[in-house]
């Protein structure tokens, strides 16, 4: 949580089952591009959470005044991820090699991620 974050929770039966933040991706002529960031508690992964969340960030971002949303650096093995954006409309609008250290994998790609809203 930063000030120039604004940062949310998603509840479930009285437990925070997820977290989400939004901020503008770069300063100044960049601001009107919002990134985020998400997680889901291990114990309500595969319920929707995340996608709730994704959805939900999007109508919360245009209210905020924001015209796109960038992700940066999606772990380009992280295929749940992928899925997920690329079904709520998101496009591989980049590939940066080797730029995550992944535990077993050794070097590998990130992909830069990119939908209007």
């Amino acid at each position: 949580m930063a000030a120039e974050k604004a940062t949310y929770v998603a509840e479930s039966k009285g437990e925070i089952v997820g977290t989400f933040f939004l901020k503008a991706n770069q300063p100044d002529r960049g601001s009107h591009v919002v990134n985020a960031g998400y997680m889901v508690s291990p114990n309500a992964r595969g319920k929707g959470i995340g996608q709730k969340m994704a959805e939900y960030s999007f109508e919360e971002a245009k209210r905020l005044g924001f015209k796109a949303m960038q992700f940066n650096f999606v772990v380009k093995s992280n295929s749940a991820a992928i899925s997920l954006w690329s079904k709520l409309g998101f496009e591989i609008v980049g590939e940066v090699p080797e730029a995550f250290i992944h535990p077993e994998l050794g070097l590998i790609n990130v992909l830069v991620m990119y939908r209007k809203l």
